[in-house]
């Protein structure tokens, strides 16, 4: 048997207090000699240094001496062939260390200073002197006592553990309800080896404790990873140390560990934070470039401002640049050209924007009217009248300096209702001959529009619409045909709108002229103008669709 084949390195000599080594007594035959013989003549009784169990003396095949448990022993890790030779060696170390003055007074100091601390069974305290024996095994903690009724066992270390060492002493412990407390006498917590790495990940907690020798009463100075948030939103880790009683320990009844703080929670509240923080940050981030989209349109709105009264001072006729940027405008930059200019609402000397704006325009002011109003993005209060009750369209009326037509029919295409005052004031300027009759007509029809935007479509397809509306009211609109009127008047739809002449016939029919025209037509002139018009169909236009569609959906017309 080589020297690094012995399993058992060391024995306790119970006569002399002194603690053998094989590799040192077993290889120097004198040495050999006389341990042997005292051995055999009973003057040395040998045990082991981790179970204290009896050892004996033996030999090999090759008569290579070495220590070894008598038969029937108990369980001792040292006898169970599962250590490496190198665990075996470390192993070795530490029973060694255990007999280090340093441990002894280690542990004698614990074992003193646990008989002060409240709360503790004093006639529980054992300092290296009793075996906790289970159906399991046996251990022999450094200090042992019973704390607010939990145990608690010390193992004092000075060296490096094997990972087997620490996991055989913490599943024995923690099998059998036992909080089990490492202190640490020499490491380092930014350098840490093996025996710091294997104890502070054995729980979540990595909390490292040794003795506070500068207290008069027992404490722990204990050193614990410490999570925190940096100003950029990161989670960090630092070591903190405090020195802490017994009584500030908390205790885990399910790993069966002791720790002050918990770093496992204690970072889960901070990734809680931090995810908190993140939405903070991004929150604010958030509002920045609103903000700034902000400072943008009202920077945008100052400047369109500044241009619309730039363009209307200098009496300019066309206002479609400022139209073109005005409609490539977002939702925040119309939202706040329309707080700048503030027209919503707004009422100077008994007059809101518009009435003021119509009373004191030239003719040369007609496209900034015409601009306003066209330009659906810029609110404005278009059937708001005046404190005297007059309306935009009676305003427009009474200036004297503005010609009617367009502003009227810009008014209408932005969406304003006729009330029955406008109705009576139409009514009494064609009784006037103060309006055109064409004009009358057309006003009223645009009113009639559901979509406001075909205003301009209605007005070029007056005539045509003069002939349906005729055919619905049962009178002629706009015409001035005598005698036999009503075919005068059909005669002239079919030769002079052929091309929308689905339309008028639709209409004709489902008005009840149609039937009423055959009747008046004596001369047949209006049948053979239909005999003629289907024997050679022109061409169909169907741009007429959209306002006939909107205007007469009871004659809505499909292509």
């Amino acid at each position: 048997m080589g020297r690094y084949d012995r399993s058992i390195k060391i024995a306790f000599d119970k006569t002399s207090g002194e603690i053998l080594d094989a590799d040192e007594v077993f290889d120097i035959t004198k040495d050999a000699f006389q341990i042997r013989k005292k051995y055999h003549e009973k003057n040395l009784l040998l045990s082991c240094c981790e179970c204290e169990q009896d050892l004996m003396v033996s030999g090999s095949k090759y008569d290579r001496l070495h220590f070894k448990h008598k038969p029937g022993h108990g369980y001792c890790i040292l006898a169970d062939g599962k250590l490496t030779p190198q665990e075996h060696e470390r192993f070795t170390e530490i029973l060694k260390s255990k007999e280090s003055d340093r441990h002894k007074e280690l542990k004698n100091k614990i074992g003193e200073l646990l008989k002060n601390v409240p709360d503790v069974d004093v006639d529980t305290i054992s300092i290296d002197s009793t075996f906790i024996i289970k159906e399991d095994g046996k251990r022999k903690p450094d200090v042992y006592c019973k704390f607010q009724g939990k145990e608690l066992v010390f193992e004092i270390q000075l060296s490096d553990l094997p990972l087997s060492y620490i996991l055989s002493r913490y599943e024995f412990y923690k099998r059998h309800g036992m909080h089990l407390i490492w202190i640490l006498d020499n490491f380092d917590i930014h350098n840490q080896g093996t025996l710091e790495r294997d104890i502070k990940y054995l729980t979540e907690y990595e909390n490292f404790f040794k003795l506070d020798e500068k207290s008069n009463t027992l404490r722990l100075e204990c050193e614990y990873k410490f999570p925190f948030l940096t100003d950029d939103n990161r989670i960090l880790t630092k070591w903190l140390k405090k020195s802490v009683s017994l009584s500030e320990l908390k205790f885990d009844n399910e790993v069966f560990q002791a720790f002050f703080y918990d770093f496992g929670d204690n970072k889960a509240k901070a990734e809680v934070l931090q995810k908190q923080k993140a939405e903070e940050i991004k929150e604010s981030e958030r509002k920045r470039l609103e903000q700034k989209k902000l400072e943008r349109a009202e920077r945008k709105a100052n400047d369109l401002v500044a241009k619309i009264a730039d363009f209307r001072k200098r009496k300019m006729l066309i206002f479609n640049a400022i139209s073109s940027e005005v409609s490539e405008m977002n939702n925040l930059e119309i939202e706040t050209l329309n707080k700048v200019l503030s027209f919503k609402g707004k009422i100077t000397a008994g007059k809101p924007p518009l009435i003021k704006w119509i009373d004191e325009a030239q003719q040369n002011d007609v496209a900034f009217l015409e601009f306003i109003l066209k330009t659906k993005e810029i609110e404005l209060d278009i059937n708001t009248v005046d404190d005297t009750g007059k309306t935009p369209l009676q305003a427009i009326f009474q200036n004297e300096n503005i010609h009617k037509t367009l502003p009227i029919l810009s008014l209408l295409q932005a969406g304003y209702e006729l009330t029955e005052n406008d109705n009576l004031t139409l009514s009494e300027l064609l009784g006037r001959q103060e309006i055109s009759v064409t004009d009358f007509h057309i006003f009223k029809i645009c009113n009639n529009l559901t979509d406001r935007n075909l205003v301009p479509n209605a007005y070029h397809f007056s005539k045509l619409l003069f002939i349906i509306e005729s055919a619905r009211q049962n009178e002629l609109i706009a015409f001035n045909f005598t005698g036999n009127k009503w075919i005068s008047f059909a005669n002239n739809a079919i030769q002079h709108y052929s091309e929308y002449w689905e339309y008028i016939e639709l209409a004709f029919k489902r008005f009840g002229l149609w039937d009423r025209l055959i009747q008046l037509d004596t001369k047949a002139t209006f049948q053979k103008k239909v005999e003629q018009f289907y024997s050679n169909i022109p061409k169909q236009e169907y741009d007429f669709d959209e306002v006939f569609n909107d205007l007469y959906p009871e004659l809505e017309y499909t292509l």
